[in-house]
């Protein structure tokens, strides 16, 4: 899709006609690519962006004080967005992992 929108840039196109191609693909539509950001939702994104920062406290934590559980959940935390595209499993698991981080302390 992202290639056919390029190359009829070029051409003159009904600018409406363009705008709606634009807005397929960035909202994920599109059939052939999967989307302009791989089919993640805005909040998707944002919880990946807010879990992953926990995980990244929680891994320098445990990697500070070498502590196992702290730095491999912490770890889980920041890589587990990449590969749910879902909105809502990224918030499940997200949670769980932080509650997992809370109630598995020393």
């Amino acid at each position: 899709m992202l290639v056919t929108l390029m190359a009829n840039v070029g051409h003159s196109q009904d600018t409406q006609q363009l705008i709606g191609q634009v807005a397929e693909i960035y909202a994920g539509n599109a059939a052939e690519d999967g989307g302009f950001i791989g089919g993640f939702s805005l909040w998707g994104l944002v919880g990946g962006f807010i879990f992953g920062s926990i995980g990244f406290i929680a891994f320098v934590y445990g990697k500070k004080n070498a502590e196992y559980r702290p730095l491999l959940i912490g770890i889980a935390m920041m890589a587990y967005p990449y590969f749910f595209q879902k909105t809502i499993a990224i918030y499940l698991i997200g949670l769980g992992l932080t509650a997992a981080l809370y109630f598995f302390r020393e």
